[in-house]
């Protein structure tokens, strides 16, 4: 079945016209969305084309969170789409908070002195960081870059399960409207479900298969009557993320 019937929800828009269209509108408001897929499938211009359309056209400051993509780099490569982020955070409506520059926060237990190695610095430290920057900048739209980079030390399902379950509760309670990026390298119907897909109120999947053909399938969203066949798109220069929502693939119809 193409369409989920599911209660109306205030919408967000992605900065993606043919994504909306698949969305009926854009994302619920105040939930926490996946976005799953490999190396190169365009997670990170997603996430930031949303961004830059909360910051452009809804006056919503915005925050990027990552572990591993420098502030340097992200700059950089997103004024490649002709995206400026580095004026929007000039002008306070954006904030970037990379791996290594929380690593160096002051330790919470102790007076201005030491830092946060990376085993000491756990998920409780990022929710308290966010609630602060969260508060600090009145942001609405928060990126989370990557899940996997923030979990890898629960090997136990269980603790992975209510870790990220933690997370996405605080995030909630915060009233802010979040995407995360997952790895996932393979398109696959039968591949494994990570314990965040269920957990997530939606799921986006983004992969390049075998032909080269680009993929995005929503298989989840809560609140939100979506289309969850996949549909190409691409990856436009000085424009990102293109879906074109009247398109199919696999050869249906």
């Amino acid at each position: 079945m193409e369409k989920q019937s599911v209660k109306p929800a205030s919408k967000m828009g992605t900065g993606i016209e043919g994504l909306d269209s698949l969305l009926s509108g854009g994302l619920p408001a105040k939930r926490t969305i996946l976005v799953v897929g490999g190396p190169g499938s365009g997670k990170t211009i997603l996430c930031t084309q949303f961004l830059k359309d909360g910051i452009e056209k809804s006056n919503q400051n915005c925050i990027y969170v990552s572990l591993d993509y420098s502030k340097k780099a992200f700059m950089s490569d997103m004024m490649q789409f002709g995206w400026d982020f580095a004026a929007f955070e000039k002008n306070g409506s954006f904030l970037f908070l990379e791996g290594a520059a929380i690593r160096r926060l002051p330790q919470k237990a102790s007076t201005n002195e030491g830092s946060y190695e990376p085993e000491d610095f756990t998920l409780e430290d990022l929710i308290d960081l966010l609630a602060l920057h969260i508060k600090k900048i009145n942001a609405k739209r928060i990126i989370i870059d990557d899940l996997t980079a923030l979990t890898f030390r629960f090997p136990d399902p269980m603790e992975r399960r209510g870790a990220i379950l933690s997370l996405m509760e605080s995030l909630v309670e915060l009233e802010v409207t979040t995407i995360m990026i997952s790895e996932a390298a393979l398109y696959d119907m039968n591949r494994e479900i990570k314990p965040e897909e269920y957990l997530s109120d939606g799921v986006i999947g983004m992969f390049v298969l075998k032909d080269g053909t680009r993929a995005i399938q929503i298989s989840k969203m809560r609140g939100v009557q979506v289309d969850n066949k996949p549909h190409p798109y691409s990856i436009v220069d000085k424009v990102g993320i293109e879906v074109f929502p009247t398109e199919t693939i696999f050869g249906e119809n």
